[in-house]
């Protein structure tokens, strides 16, 4: 009986754990995309007086500004054959939302994986895609495959260091790893470095996995 009552607690727990972090994900993903963005001079990009770039960039901006979905993927391929790195890497970026927004989970989880071994996009494009490739897949990737994705980053180098710490501790508390995921969140906490928006949200989870 037990047994029973302590599975009813874990699976309330992950229901609850899991909740909160749906209504996080929106804003999360949000933000980091105001991060890549300055962190990667695209104010370069916007205000380049080259005529190829402009073009490149308003290509962009007029695809993802269209109201109809099938349309701003026919765009945003178009812009697959562009020289510009940058801009290529975040059209994949945004096709990769616009599938998971039509429910096309499984066509956004392939795209993402190939945008984040795409050694000819920018190491910041890469991060991000597997970043969200990770994000969308929390309660349903084997956690020997998802840990062993984390652990093979170098997280130092990465600008998603703390993100992908995150992703780690909410895996172990939604598989029942309550030590280390406690571990995880109490690092990020204490961590004078860590943005301070995630270590509320690591507060916030912390209270949940001690629950």
């Amino acid at each position: 009986m037990s047994d029973i009552l302590r599975q009813v607690d874990e699976d309330l727990r992950k229901d609850r754990l899991l909740k909160i972090w749906r209504s996080y994900r929106i804003y999360i993903v949000g933000s980091i995309l105001i991060i890549l963005i300055s962190l990667s001079g695209y104010q370069y990009y916007l205000s380049s007086t080259q005529s190829k770039n402009e073009a490149i960039v308003e290509q962009y901006i007029n695809s993802t500004n269209s109201l109809d979905v099938n349309t701003s993927i026919d765009q945003l391929l178009e812009l697959n054959e562009s020289d510009n790195s940058f801009i290529k890497g975040l059209a994949k970026l945004k096709r990769a939302e616009l599938y998971f927004s039509t429910e096309d989970k499984e066509q956004a989880i392939k795209l993402l994986e190939s945008i984040s071994i795409d050694e000819s996009l920018d190491q910041i494009i890469r991060d991000m895609a597997l970043y969200k490739y990770l994000m969308i897949q929390l309660d349903t990737l084997d956690k020997d495959l998802y840990f062993e994705i984390i652990d093979s980053q170098d997280l130092n180098a990465s600008k998603f260091k703390y993100l992908f710490k995150e992703l780690k501790a909410l895996k172990y508390l939604i598989e029942g790893d309550r030590i280390n995921s406690l571990e995880i969140f109490e690092s990020i906490i204490s961590d004078e470095n860590s943005p301070i928006n995630l270590k509320t949200r690591s507060e916030k989870f912390k209270k949940i996995s001690k629950q």
